[in-house]
């Protein structure tokens, strides 16, 4: 196969393109300056398979030799690469018409016989003009419908060919890729693979330096051997592609990987470097194929010394930091980043960098002990005022979900002026910053405040001592600690379990009242007796890490809910345990006169149910049980302290027993609550990249058991009836089963979240229906637990209880628009609840108010099923008060024009942008009186049966050619042909997340994975009547 080779001339310095085969010569000629150069002395700048490919990547190398690389890159952007251009430039020859009748074509001298030439061929003239007229049109008008004559820049196929290559040379989103979390070493490392200084440099310097070293090199080597090794070639390219690895990497990675080439090192050596070339490679090319080191079993450990200029903004600029600092970032998913340099340089890189650089935040609060913190406290309860300005402050940061607020928040809160809260934060004698209360990070104009543990200390006993004139549920509260011997007998603690330990050191574990979108949302997706999937984005990644137990209780609704962030066992049960557990949800939940009302007998609640901490005193005094729990609780805290601390004999059996009691006491207060019948609903956020083997198999099987200890038949918890669990007494008591009806129920609801929860779904099912080995003849019952994904009612029930709170109704195309175009509920109820201000008096939603609160959230969060750049361009349009230009929807998106075009015409045929003669809009009314009188929604929103079928039509006639569309015949254009089936566009890839964006917005959604019923516990003989017709609808 022929390639095109880009050589340079040593004598005139240009470059040419010559076609493969010139190296069996003894010379090649340079064309330019016709210099003669020995063959083996002519090393090529670069290769393509083609020779429209040569030509652009000559053009780009001439172009950074130059320093215009932007002029070239903009220049690209507005006529298409060379390709393209040559195109251009053919159909333009092709087209060419010389008109007669504007040139002059006749000899010098000819006009001499004119007169005479006229009186000879005049009269005939005539006799062919006729002949001429009657064929000159015949064909004309044959493929006017296919091919334009009069516009020589129609391209028939360019529509097919822009969405073929949809995606092919995407660059990744950088905030997507995989991250991992640095070490701040006090000294260098002895055994490590590379040592990196950093000062006044830029990512692709520090690229070039790390890429020097053989030993990531061999590393690299082996991860790509890992990754791709065991594929075929289609899969090769395939994941390449999904991997975001820059397209002309791709050939020489899968060659290299399938044996084609004699050495892998000449991509790790030779093209994998060549990315610090900013002429062949942008920034996030160069972070993809750093995450490519996440193919090795073994991480190799990286020394990152950092000067003083890396830090100085007159050295070095923060854009160039930040892309130093994601790099790092990036490579720490998968290798030791262990970064070293003076202290106080660390200490600046900590404060300007601790949101771009994952590990820094613990690295800042390793010295800070527990005296210490106690002598702080101490002395801002002396200086400060209970009521004043600063004790505000604190109490802001204390109510948001991780202790931090960006500075414009809490300007934009406090109704003083910037130099005010600047004199509260920093400059006053005692401010916060100086009495140790917060710390302040981040670039100036974008600084973020953390509350510290100081800070809290001193905020909760403002409020304890002085009262607060706020619900309960403004409070964070946290488990007391308490020496008291747990009165917990052996039976009390159910199942064991083989868990991974709990995270890494940091800032105290703490229970706080979760905010009432936190509730809305998990509370809307809990379905009773169903674990429900909802797949996005979650709280908690700049700050706390997991380490927030969130717990509330809504009175009017009798319902609970508490929802903990963890990726592994071990910390997912004992957080549960101890967010229930906490004393202010327990007196909110279970106060002793509810407790009192429980009468079912001893036996059944110590045997049959397992409750434990049910001591004779506690039967007989609710006040009794309502301490033990709390005392249950706090010794299950001090277990997790000595295990951080390895305070313990045996590792393993000290973590089994921690886990048998989370597991009991978190059964004990379920079925506590189920007696009084508070409905319950446990949320387990599961962080992005967690391993599978790992770290969510061990979750599924602890979450399965869970399910197991808070399910019930009739008043038995089914999990020691049924399953062989370790180091346990055969129960009691036995229950009777009925044969008309031998299934019980999984107590309240599982919401699980998470970016990639689908991954761990089939293993999660698998532990629901076998938690363990079932017992030699057990008894003849199981639970029914439903699996399902969230759905429009879901989003309906979330915002109805957001809008209820603020006075305001919801309406059928707020509910569309909303399920239409945002990722989760929990977006939704986040949105609403912080940008929509209560109502005295009762009325409907605006659409005007739906634009103002989609501002708030990430692209990523907007219709995430379609490419991404699909919701930048959705977040760009919301902000605007005007119809855009094309050209200003692609800068505010940071997305081509090209990419604007491609999708607009989608996005108008479900009405959600409008193109007129002014520009682009979203179909929402902008925050104005005059639309505020006449509301815009999308069309596509309102009842009407036929809308799918509107909404597809128009999509299919902006991607399909005219034939292809109205071809009953078609496997597309078909489905609008009798009898219609517009959803059948599910099963085509091309077409199928559009598909389901129509049906989202129309109400005419087809589920793509139903919900499915799973039964736990032994095949049973007989099913009673409503599972066996669930099993056949299945």
């Amino acid at each position: 196969m022929s390639r095109f080779d880009i050589l340079p001339c040593s004598t005139c310095t240009n470059t040419w393109i010559q076609e493969s085969g010139w190296q069996a010569q003894q010379t090649v000629l340079c064309p330019h300056c016709q210099s003669e150069h020995p063959t083996d002395r002519v090393e090529p700048r670069g290769s393509q398979e083609t020779l429209a490919g040569a030509s652009e990547l000559r053009s780009r190398i001439e172009a950074a030799e130059a320093g215009e690389s932007e002029v070239y890159e903009a220049f690209i952007e507005d006529r298409g690469q060379y390709a393209e251009q040559a195109d251009e430039v053919e159909s333009q020859i092709d087209s060419l018409a010389f008109d007669d009748e504007e040139m002059d074509l006749s000899p010098p001298g000819s006009d001499r016989y004119e007169e005479l030439a006229k009186t000879v061929f005049e009269s005939d003239r005539w006799r062919f003009e006729e002949l001429a007229e009657e064929y000159s049109g015949i064909g004309f008008d044959a493929f006017e419908d296919k091919v334009s004559l009069q516009d020589s820049n129609a391209k028939i196929y360019s529509d097919y060919v822009d969405d073929s290559l949809e995606g092919w040379a995407d660059r990744p989103d950088r905030d997507e890729l995989p991250t991992g979390e640095v070490s701040i070493a006090d000294t260098r490392p002895i055994d490590t693979a590379a040592v990196v200084e950093i000062d006044d440099v830029t990512i692709t310097s520090v690229w070039e330096d790390l890429m020097a070293s053989h030993a990531l090199q061999r590393a690299l080597a082996r991860a790509l051997g890992n990754l791709f090794g065991g594929l075929d070639l289609e899969e090769c390219y395939d994941e390449l592609k999904t991997r975001n690895v820059p397209f002309w990497l791709r050939k020489p990675i899968a060659d290299a990987t399938k044996g084609y080439t004699h050495d892998i090192w000449i991509v790790v050596s030779n093209f994998v470097p060549e990315l610090a070339d900013p002429s062949l490679s942008a920034i996030e090319d160069l972070l993809a194929v750093a995450s490519l080191f996440n193919g090795l079993e073994h991480p190799e450990t990286v020394t990152i010394v950092v000067r003083d200029a890396f830090v100085d903004p007159t050295q070095t600029r923060r854009d160039q930091r930040v892309d130093v600092c994601d790099l790092l970032a990036v490579l720490a998913a998968s290798l030791d980043i262990q970064i070293v340099g003076d202290k106080s340089t660390l200490q600046t890189l900590a404060d300007r960098h601790r949101l771009d650089l994952p590990g820094v935040s613990e690295w800042c609060n390793r010295h800070r002990g527990d005296n210490h913190v106690g002598d702080l406290s101490e002395r801002a309860l002396a200086a400060l005022d209970p009521d004043g300005r600063a004790a505000m402050i604190l109490r802001d940061l204390a109510d948001s979900p991780d202790g931090v607020l960006s500075r414009h928040a809490l300007e934009s809160t406090h109704a003083v002026s910037s130099q005010r809260i600047s004199q509260v934060l920093r400059t006053d004698d005692n401010s916060l910053i100086d009495l140790g209360l917060i710390e302040i990070y981040g670039p100036d104009g974008d600084q973020m405040i953390q509350l510290l543990e100081a800070g809290e200390r001193v905020i909760d006993t403002f409020n304890r001592e002085h009262g607060r004139q706020q619900s309960l549920s403004d409070f964070d509260f946290s488990t007391g600690k308490s020496h008291l011997q747990c009165r917990v007998t052996p039976r009390e603690g159910v199942g064991g379990e083989e868990d991974v330990d709990l995270p890494q050191e940091g800032r105290p574990y703490r229970t706080r009242y979760a905010n009432s979108n936190t509730h809305a949302a998990a509370a809307a997706c809990g379905r009773s007796g169903a674990v429900t999937i909802v797949d996005g984005s979650i709280e908690g990644r700049n700050g706390d890490d997991g380490k927030v137990r969130l717990v509330s209780y809504d009175d009017d609704r009798d319902e609970a809910v508490v929802a903990v962030r963890a990726a592994e066992p071990l910390p997912c049960t004992v957080s549960v345990a101890l967010a229930l557990a906490s004393p202010r949800f327990i007196d909110r939940a279970l106060p002793t006169n509810r407790l009192g009302t429980i009468d079912d007998p001893p036996a059944i609640l110590r045997d049959a149910r397992n409750i434990g901490a049910l001591s004779s005193d506690a039967l007989a005094d609710p006040e009794v049980l309502r301490d033990d729990l709390v005392e249950w609780g706090e010794s299950i805290a001090q277990m997790t302290t000595k295990l951080r601390h390895q305070d313990y004999e045996d590792r393993c059996a000290f973590r089994s027993r921690i886990m048998r009691l989370a597991h009991g006491l978190t059964g004990s207060i379920v079925h506590l609550l189920d007696l009084v019948g508070t409905d319950i609903i446990r949320e387990i956020r599961v962080p992005q990249g967690a391993n599978l083997e790992k770290h969510l198999k061990p979750l599924a099987k602890s979450i399965g058991i869970s399910a197991a200890i808070q399910s019930r038949y009739g008043a038995f918890a089914p999990y020691r009836q049924l399953f062989d669990v370790p180091n346990c007494d055969s129960p009691l008591l036995s229950p009777t089963v009925d044969a008309a009806d031998p299934t019980g129920t999984l107590i309240g609801s599982f919401v699980i979240r998470g970016p990639d929860v689908h991954r761990f779904r089939d293993v999660l099912e698998y532990y629901l229906e076998t938690p363990r080995e079932l017992v030699d003849d057990a008894p003849e019952f199981g639970i029914d637990i439903t699996v399902r994904d969230v759905d429009r009612t879901d989003f309906e029930q979330t915002i109805t209880r957001i809008l209820e709170q603020k006075n305001i109704a919801t309406t059928h195309q707020a509910i569309s628009v909303l399920y239409g175009l945002v990722a989760t509920p929990h977006d939704v109820a986040r949105v609403l609840n912080t940008r929509l201000s209560p109502e005295d008096r009762r009325r409907e939603i605006r659409p005007d108010e739906l634009r103002v609160a989609l501002r708030g959230l990430e692209p990523t969060a907007l219709v995430p099923e379609l490419p991404r750049s699909v919701g930048k361009i959705i977040a760009a349009l919301l902000t605007a008060s005007e119809p855009l230009s094309q050209k200003t929807v692609a800068e505010r998106a940071d997305v081509s024009t090209r990419t604007v075009r491609n999708h607009a015409d989608k996005l108008a045929a479900f009405d959600i942008v409008r193109i007129g003669a002014d520009g682009y809009r979203l179909a929402l009314s902008f925050v104005s009186a005059s639309e505020r009188r006449q509301p815009v929604f999308p069309s596509t929103t309102s009842k009407s049966a036929s809308l799918l079928f509107d909404a597809v039509d128009p999509l299919l006639v902006s991607t399909l050619p005219p034939a292809q569309y109205g071809d009953p015949a078609d496997p597309i254009g078909s489905v609008l042909f009798e009898p219609q089936d517009p959803l059948a566009l599910l099963e085509i890839d091309a077409y199928a997340p559009w598909i389901k964006l129509a049906g989202r917005l129309t109400d005419c959604e087809r589920q793509t994975q139903p919900e499915k019923h799973i039964h736990m516990g032994p095949e049973l003989a007989q099913q009673p009547i409503e599972a066996a017709a669930m099993s056949a609808a299945d």
